[in-house]
């Protein structure tokens, strides 16, 4: 039967081949259609269904739209209904443009990179506002949406609305944050009269936090940046004073501030902890009274313990043992396969915390580190287990043996129980020494 002997093939690795042979060969167009469409409409297999949409997008036409529309919303099959719907439908942009707009993830990724060089202005302009945005990274498709979307002459319009400002600064800020999986600011060709005239903007506009902590990186990220560009030094020397003179402004400060006293949302908590330094406000005292009000927001914690100093981590350590239910986060072992879809932000805190204990951390820290290796996930119990090597080294306590001991019975994953067994017995030999 074709149906089960397509899905023998993985379809990414046939496709091109599939649709290169069938162009060669005389198949009737309205037989391979057909065909096509019993494989979309009953396949139960990914690979043949995906096999499928390759031949309706070589015999198929205007009638398959809506099914090749309804099929590429599936994110497993946005690339091939995208080529597809390229190939097969006399409106090939708007075409791909509605499925752009039903997906994200991988399948804006697919679907939007079929856009490049469109020339249909409304799909220009949602490629500057909306289109570049997804949920893996916007850098993917910040590049094309910038050139694509002509965003040097959205900017020159003579009324730039604050929606386009707000996503003008986070798609700069994809562009700007370099050295991603794609194009950015250094192969955008209009980069410098860009930049410069959405500063111009920004002056006579009210700063929003978004925008302040887009732009607050901008000075550090060209400085590094322009080396490596073909950029005159003067003219970006230029760019980066203007930023640098918005970034300086008491209202942009004074917003800021009022975000982290008052956050609407642990979102407007983050996006103000990132803008703090870059206006020159000392954040951490109000970053760490939020966690001590309960925020469990993981970026948060990333920012108050990456800047805590050494000497104050057994504070920051007593914070997490008041803050996360411990017990219940050492409700016990999960083997790899349960636990990967079981990584929760408190697990994610936890190991934030212990990254950040020492060898001067053995008695605050131990009852971190106990909830660490009867942890749910195994990424969670590795990191515990790297850490009670450095905290205790070799010469483990006897209750800490004991503990350890009882969560190497526990643990379910092989590998996870060597290195418990390891540690273990390094600590035996020693004491036997």
């Amino acid at each position: 039967m074709l149906h089960d002997r397509l899905a023998e093939y993985r379809a990414l690795d046939v496709a091109d081949d599939l649709a290169r042979e069938l162009r060669t060969r005389e198949v009737p167009a309205a037989d391979l259609r057909s065909l096509a469409r019993r494989l979309l409409e009953n396949g139960t297999r990914r690979n043949a269904v995906a096999l499928g949409i390759v031949m309706l997008g070589i015999a198929g036409d205007h009638r398959d739209r809506e099914l090749l529309l309804l099929l590429g919303s599936l994110e497993d099959l946005t690339l091939y209904a995208a080529v597809a719907l390229a190939n097969s439908q006399p409106d090939r942009d708007a075409a791909v443009y509605e499925l752009a707009q039903r997906v994200d993830g991988w399948g804006r990724i697919h679907a939007v990179e079929r856009l490049a060089g469109t020339q249909n202005p409304e799909i220009k302009n949602w490629l500057l506002r909306t289109g570049f945005r997804n949920r893996i990274l916007n850098e993917y498709l910040a590049h094309l949406a910038a050139t694509t979307g002509d965003l040097h002459s959205a900017l020159l319009a003579p009324d730039v609305d604050a929606e386009l400002l707000n996503s003008t600064a986070d798609l700069l800020a994809a562009l700007t944050g370099w050295g991603g999986p794609a194009q950015d600011i250094r192969h955008y060709p209009d980069a410098l009269p860009v930049l410069a005239r959405f500063a111009e903007l920004l002056h006579e506009a009210p700063p929003t936090l978004r925008i302040v902590c887009a732009v607050g990186s901008f000075p550090q990220q060209l400085k590094r940046a322009a080396p490596k560009a073909d950029w005159e030094p003067t003219r970006i020397s230029a760019v980066i004073d203007q930023y640098s003179a918005l970034l300086e402004r008491p209202d942009w400060r004074e917003l800021v501030m009022a975000e982290l006293l008052d956050p609407v949302d642990d979102f407007a908590l983050n996006q103000a902890l990132r803008s703090s330094e870059a206006v020159g406000f000392d954040a951490y005292p109000h970053a760490l009274a939020h966690l001590r009000k309960g925020v469990l927001s993981v970026y948060a914690w990333q920012w108050v313990a990456k800047r805590t100093p050494d000497h104050e981590v057994a504070g920051l350590a007593r914070l997490t043992q008041e803050q996360l239910p411990l017990d219940e986060m050492a409700s016990g072992p999960l083997s790899r396969n349960q636990s990967r879809s079981l990584w929760q932000p408190e697990d994610h805190i936890l190991s934030v915390v212990l990254a950040r204990l020492d060898h001067r951390s053995g008695d605050v820290g131990a009852p971190l580190l106990r909830a660490g290796i009867r942890g749910r996930t195994v990424r969670l119990r590795n990191v515990a287990i790297r850490k009670l090597a450095e905290v205790f080294g070799p010469d483990l306590p006897a209750d800490v043996r004991e503990w350890v001991g009882a969560a190497a019975v526990a643990e379910p994953d092989d590998v996870v129980r060597a290195e418990l067994v390891k540690l273990l017995e390094r600590a035996t030999l020693d004491f036997e020494q």
